[in-house]
């Protein structure tokens, strides 16, 4: 059994938010300095690019079944804080034609971990790494997307596949000077946002 709960706590441990840059402001917290370098901004692409591996990770924690509630209520917590408070979610599932439905992350991520209730065992994956895009200036920051590629297969009591797609998803992806969820201090820091389904490849058709 693939040691999930131990790949959980290794992410908690990982700083990731400790690469965010500290911005110079005020003692009224009035930013002095809103324009990051080149070298910056591709600095937080790669920062980007971490942060959607650990929600990966958290999926694929929250979706197994085997790991304890304990873990799962953990993870489900933690990508949380990857997202800005209103982040909504996309899914997609093909049976004779494509039907997509959104849901505000956290209902998504409780459906998620209670699709045990519908398959014996559900495995998500990702294959290729995370695109994120180039960033582009707002008054408040920076904004881009991110884009990844989900596998999904949920699975019967007789073993047999019950359901599986493979789904390309895009998310939002914010720059700017705010109170890290982490360390509670001001500075750059990214959140990811909406995330929407731009294609699904059905591979079996549901029983």
């Amino acid at each position: 059994m693939k040691n999930y709960a131990l790949l959980l706590f290794s992410l908690l441990l990982l700083p990731l938010s400790s690469q965010a840059q500290k911005t110079p402001v005020s003692k009224n917290l009035v930013v002095k300095d809103d324009t990051l370098s080149g070298e910056k901004l591709r600095d937080f692409q790669t920062l980007t690019q971490q942060k959607v591996t650990e929600f990966q990770q958290y999926l694929s924690i929250i979706s197994d079944p085997t790991q304890s509630d304990e873990v799962r209520e953990l993870a489900i917590e933690n990508a949380q804080l990857l997202f800005l408070p209103d982040a909504r979610m996309q899914v997609g599932m093909v049976k004779k034609q494509t039907l997509v439905k959104e849901y505000p992350l956290s209902i998504y991520l409780r459906r998620l971990k209670n699709l045990e209730k519908k398959y014996f065992e559900v495995a998500i994956t990702f294959y290729d790494l995370a695109m994120v895009g180039d960033w582009e200036k707002t008054q408040a920051g920076y904004v881009t997307t991110a884009t990844y590629f989900q596998h999904f297969k949920g699975k019967g009591k007789d073993g047999r596949i019950a359901y599986e797609d493979k789904t390309i998803k895009q998310l939002d992806v914010d720059l700017r000077n705010r109170k890290d969820p982490f360390y509670e201090e001001h500075r750059w820091t990214v959140l990811l946002g909406n995330v929407r389904v731009t294609e699904v490849e059905p591979k079996k058709s549901a029983l």
